[in-house]
């Protein structure tokens, strides 16, 4: 895990770069997310808890915590665009960087009429891990029922784009099950993070999810798409390409599928059995995956 983390010291600045190696290595490992804010407290992100650093190295309150100046701010800024903010400002327009490796920082602050940042305030680094059978509950439930649609939920930073990862990697290679052709929609260049090629993997990245799935369904004859974060913009796509017979599995941000009935276009998902099967992801105290059908909870 320390490798992963060190991974994205490229991009920062020595001294923040040293302050989180210094973490002890319980915490160290437990880090999915770093965030520089101009001139207030970096933070990581911890199994789902939130914590900030004093100089000591160790977590502590927000009057007592390291700040990324405005010059660590900007050399970090630096580092992920490669010395050219220009050439990402189709990327920084939709509020996130690629990274060279895969996975993406977010980046948010003052944005013009146009959506161009006039000012970028506050990075978030994701980390991206592969756990291989971080999905084999899901899978062991297709080995016994077939494959289903299914909605992977949870609030943001309990491992769903780690859970939908898995799959991909489980179902294309066809370790427990025979292999299946997966097309994963990327939008983000996230959900194919160090996967290499493991199967029958193919992959849209840095395209926005409705045009990809429109291009999966249309062109590639899937058996299976992946997708992460669907939106309301994605209902149509995910509605025709289920039509289709494509099985499907996407992540929501949502407690569980009766969140999505409150949501306008999203509660549409949720008709004609559109997501028969769904996974609750919880890591509040200690990581659960919940594998129900999706009518128990409506």
């Amino acid at each position: 895990m320390k490798s992963t983390v060190e991974s994205l010291f490229k991009y920062l600045p020595i001294g923040i770069s040293m302050l989180i190696h210094s973490l002890p290595e319980p915490l160290l490992e437990s880090i999915n997310e770093i965030r520089l804010r101009k001139n207030s407290p970096i933070s990581l992100t911890c199994a789902g808890k939130n914590i900030m650093l004093g100089k000591n190295g160790l977590p502590c309150r927000a009057e007592s915590a390291v700040c990324a100046t405005e010059a660590e701010f900007a050399e970090c800024l630096s580092k992920l665009t490669e010395g050219s903010l220009y050439s990402y400002d189709e990327y920084l327009r939709l509020g996130f960087i690629p990274l060279q490796e895969g996975g993406r920082a977010g980046v948010c602050g003052k944005a013009d009429p146009n959506g161009r940042f006039s000012e970028i305030s506050s990075i978030s680094i994701r980390l991206h891990r592969l756990l291989p059978d971080c999905a084999l509950p899901l899978i062991r439930h297709f080995l016994s029922s077939g494959l289903q649609s299914t909605l992977v939920c949870s609030p943001p930073a309990m491992g769903k784009t780690t859970f939908l990862k898995s799959a991909a990697c489980l179902l294309a290679s066809g370790r427990i099950l025979p292999p299946v052709r997966v097309c994963v929609a990327d939008e983000r260049a996230e959900l194919t993070a160090g996967l290499g090629s493991i199967g029958l993997l193919d992959v849209i990245s840095l395209m926005p999810k409705p045009r990809a799935i429109e291009i999966f369904t249309r062109t590639m004859s899937p058996e299976v798409i992946i997708c992460d974060e669907i939106s309301a913009l994605d209902v149509e796509p995910l509605i025709e390409s289920a039509a289709s017979g494509i099985c499907l599995i996407a992540s929501a941000h949502c407690i569980d599928p009766s969140d999505l009935k409150r949501r306008g276009r999203m509660s549409k998902l949720l008709e004609g059995n559109m997501f028969p099967l769904c996974v609750v992801l919880d890591n509040k105290n200690g990581y659960t995956c919940r594998i129900e059908k999706t009518e128990a909870f409506l």
